[in-house]
């Protein structure tokens, strides 16, 4: 696969939040339609009421919040994402072939089928919600680049048990955390990419599917130590690069679940172990090359320098929060980066 093995690390993005607000049903209609890649066949009670969209774009998935002050019905085609909600006020009722959910405060539900046609009708509607890529599911789930992505169906729109909904919330609240506490981590495409991949796998445990690959034959035979030294050799060559298991299994020339068995048998990690202890590598190397405090005139300024420095290193390695990044730190060397930092 075309994987760079450049030592210079992916630059940052620019994090935007997009807003887009109008009392025109119709200029709301078009623009919704526009979000999220689908025609749209909106229709209002009145037709001055509030249609409020702001939007963060991370490529691969997308975190929204959505006001539809009106009582609103639509018709949509597919939207060939997976789109979790969880309203905040109001309710809606989405229908689609074979099925219905009426969705209320506090629930946490699929909007529909991701390749199914849907109507809905929504009373002053208040969500939050999470929309992911159907290919970011499928690598999640084990599938090559090369396998058809209808292996993968969801064949339920409810979590499968409140601890999972209470997880999936989680998952989200902590996202909306870094996006409200420290937005700067999510410029970087390692902290993205780890992001969306927890999402991806929380999504396929909570929402019931029919899974990644089925096991074969080769996988047991596959699971060599040649297996995990070519993997291990990518990871250390692609660190500063946004990969998961399914891209180092690839360059490992064997299935997701052939590589984990054989870093079970053959390493005292798991394959995104490794790939992190790499990378926790490469921060302390970092950390060992800042110059903390530079220009700071206090003691107080210095130290506020140094939190930035370590959430900056953390960001850039994929660490989003800098509370996981120092326990991970802490128990690799034996130190905190903060005192690697100001040795």
């Amino acid at each position: 696969m075309a994987i760079t093995t450049a030592d210079t690390k992916p630059p940052s993005h620019a994090l935007r939040r997009d807003v887009f607000e109008t009392t025109d049903l119709d200029a709301g209609r078009d623009f919704m339609s526009a979000a999220y890649g689908s025609s749209l066949r909106m229709k209002g009670t009145e037709h001055n009421q509030l249609v409020r969209h702001a939007r963060y774009d991370f490529g691969s998935f997308w975190v929204d919040d959505v006001t539809l002050s009106m009582e609103t019905g639509y018709d949509a085609d597919p939207l060939e994402r997976l789109a979790v909600v969880q309203p905040r006020a109001g309710w809606v009722e989405h229908g689609w072939e074979g099925g219905s959910e009426r969705i209320l405060p506090g629930d946490v539900a699929v909007i529909a089928p991701p390749d199914r046609p849907f109507t809905a009708q929504a009373h002053n509607l208040h969500f939050g919600s999470v929309v992911l890529d159907l290919p970011l599911l499928e690598r999640a789930a084990g599938f090559a680049g090369d396998e058809p992505g209808a292996s993968l169906r969801f064949t339920g729109m409810r979590p499968a048990s409140d601890d999972l909904a209470a997880h999936w919330g989680e998952t989200v609240e902590d996202l909306r955390g870094v996006l409200s506490e420290a937005p700067d981590a999510m410029r970087e495409p390692l902290a993205v990419g780890n992001v969306a991949r927890t999402l991806a796998a929380s999504a396929l445990d909570t929402f019931p599917n029919t899974g990644g690959p089925e096991p074969t034959s080769a996988d047991g035979g596959d699971a060599t130590a040649g297996a995990v030294r070519r993997a291990v050799a990518f990871i250390e060559q692609n660190a500063h690069i946004d990969i998961g298991l399914t891209e180092i299994a690839e360059a490992a020339r064997v299935s997701p679940r052939a590589l984990r068995a054989a870093f079970a048998r053959h390493h005292d990690t798991g394959v995104l172990g490794c790939l992190r202890r790499v990378r926790l590598d490469r921060a302390h190397f970092d950390l060992l090359d800042a110059v903390p405090g530079a220009g700071a005139g206090t003691d107080a300024a210095a130290a506020l320098d140094a939190d930035a420095t370590v959430a900056a290193v953390a960001a850039r390695w994929g660490f989003v929060r800098p509370s996981n990044f120092a326990a991970h730190y802490h128990d690799t060397f034996g130190v905190s980066p903060d005192d690697t930092l100001l040795r």
